[in-house]
């Protein structure tokens, strides 16, 4: 596979994976083919400028890569209650063979159609670069919206999401739902080594005293699995801020930051805190959580008896845990129907949507969250990923364990960077150097700068 095409692929595994897990059988109307051998329902351009439907209804034009089960239901119930409104939905339907060139169509005629003033009136962000669209004045910020609206409270939701969700200072994405990014951690193994682990505001360097303790008193010798260059690349990623300035498009990799933060990589390796080989038992593991239901069986497939921990902050960083949003809806700043699409926004996080606690995403909604646990609660027992490790097993809910999901949810207020792109690609390629040797930080810092500034301004 060529090398655009292996990180256009990264990109769209979870998003694929979460859409088929929550779609079930489709009832699409006829679709008309594309030349990229995909398919788009409806128009394959939305147009704002033509925003009145069939008799006389205002149409809001909804434009998303995959289709989505939910998505068909809020526009059924939606129009249901609003009689004057029509909901017109737009997706793409391909298959494994022409995924990249239908993800390369769908983004490249969405920006074509946003910078000549068109395009659809809401848009799901997730594979688009919201950074551009923000710098050329294409979304509405949705912090005004929800200031002019006196029927929304912002206390109803994660606010601790909302706050660091933005682009620049305003958010110009509504996320529906979020990814939580933590540690797993062998309950059992630690408690036998005797050492205390305190995550509350932990950074790598408390983490690598951590596990040293743990590899000299315990039965495994290191904290976890990992290559050094991808360790770096995912640091950068949950802290993307600190070096890429995406409202200016300014890279800040010469910088002591960067340096140090190879540094650190390559002293936890040097010491034998984390180890390249991915077949070695360890204390802990990398996790993304993708749901409540999730967070049970995820701890379940690592051990027995597992706890979830915060990951540990970058020097630099404030503490606090780390998300990713999903299926983040951005409104059209040209739209004709703002208000129409703002409510339309509001219904998508409303309690009417069924939000089981299996669907990806943890909601952005609280009291949608709080329904979740209290189900899984009731039921009193999950039934695991029948292709996972567990093989489809039944296992008791650990309510201790399920309420400490809330304390994690409330605490995240890192938002990681989720499409994968060159700049990854510069990363773990050019930092080989440093970590074999060949280079010194400063020089790697130097090459890095440069060839993602290069990136940044294409």
């Amino acid at each position: 596979m060529k090398i655009k095409g292996l990180w256009i692929a990264c990109s769209l595994i979870l998003l694929f994976l979460s859409a088929c897990s929550s779609q079930g059988t489709s009832n699409a109307p006829q679709e008309q083919t594309s030349t990229n051998g995909g398919s788009v329902t409806g128009e394959e351009k939305g147009d704002n400028e033509a925003a009145t439907g069939t008799g006389g209804k205002k149409t809001i034009v909804f434009s998303t890569f995959w289709p989505d089960e939910r998505f068909k239901e809020a526009k059924k119930k939606y129009e249901a209650k609003h009689p004057n409104i029509e909901i017109k939905l737009e997706y793409i339907e391909t298959d494994d063979q022409n995924l990249e060139a239908a993800l390369e169509k769908f983004v490249t005629t969405t920006n074509t159609a946003m910078l000549a003033g068109k395009g659809a009136d809401l848009i799901e962000m997730d594979l688009l670069p919201i950074d551009k669209y923000v710098n050329n004045n294409l979304l509405v910020d949705l912090n005004k919206m929800m200031e002019q609206d006196s029927s929304f409270r912002k206390d109803d939701f994660f606010v601790n999401v909302l706050n660091h969700a933005t682009t620049g200072e305003g958010l110009y994405g509504m996320p529906l739902s979020f990814f939580l990014f933590g540690l797993l951690g062998d309950e059992d193994a630690i408690g036998k080594a005797g050492v205390k682990v305190d995550d509350s505001s932990w950074t790598w360097n408390e983490f690598a005293e951590t596990a040293k303790e743990l590899a000299k008193k315990g039965e495994y010798k290191h904290a976890f699995t990992s290559q050094a260059e991808y360790l770096l690349d995912q640091m950068v990623t949950d802290n993307y801020s600190l070096f890429v300035d995406e409202a200016s498009r300014k890279a800040k990799f010469d910088t002591k930051a960067f340096t140090d933060l190879m540094q650190q990589v390559k002293k936890m390796f040097d010491e034998e805190v984390i180890s390249d080989d991915g077949r070695e038992k360890a204390y802990f593991m990398q996790s993304q959580i993708n749901s409540s239901w999730d967070y049970l069986v995820a701890l379940r497939e690592f051990a027995e008896h597992a706890k979830l921990y915060a990951k540990p902050n970058a020097l630099s960083t404030e503490p606090g845990g780390y998300f990713r949003t999903y299926k983040t809806i951005g409104l059209n700043a040209k739209s004709t129907v703002k208000a129409e699409a703002w409510d339309f926004i509001k219904f998508l996080t409303s309690e009417e949507l069924q939000h089981p606690p299996e669907s990806a995403g943890i909601p952005i909604r609280k009291s949608i969250f709080e329904k979740q646990v209290k189900q899984l609660q009731a039921a009193g027992e999950v039934q695991a990923y029948k292709e996972g490790p567990l093989q489809g097993m039944t296992f008791k809910v650990d309510n201790e364990i399920l309420q400490q999901l809330e304390a994690y949810v409330n605490g995240a207020v890192h938002a990681v960077a989720f499409k994968t792109t060159k700049l990854n690609e510069i990363i773990t390629k050019e930092s080989q150097a440093f970590f074999s040797g060949q280079k010194s930080a400063e020089e790697v810092a130097k090459l890095v700068q440069n060839k993602a500034t290069t990136y940044l301004n294409e």
